[in-house]
């Protein structure tokens, strides 16, 4: 399942390590270290986002094609 965008200042981000465990392992192998930003937020710290332009060019051409791949006959 896709994940819905965290927005702050107008830009959407995924918090990764809240993302299924199968997504978390796939995208940290995926993605440059230098894709991760820090959130500092009112009230925490979100030390793992990723924007969510790339969460979902991930999601869409690389994540759903590989599980379409594992379901056929």
């Amino acid at each position: 399942m896709k994940a819905q965008p965290h927005i702050d200042l107008g830009t959407g981000y995924v918090q990764v390590s809240r993302l299924p465990f199968d997504q978390v392992f796939k995208l940290r192998e995926w993605l440059p270290q230098t894709s991760f930003v820090r959130l500092n937020l009112a009230d925490q710290v979100l030390e793992d986002c990723i924007q969510y332009s790339e969460y979902e060019y991930w999601f869409d051409f690389q994540y759903s094609g590989i599980h379409e791949l594992e379901y056929e006959i």
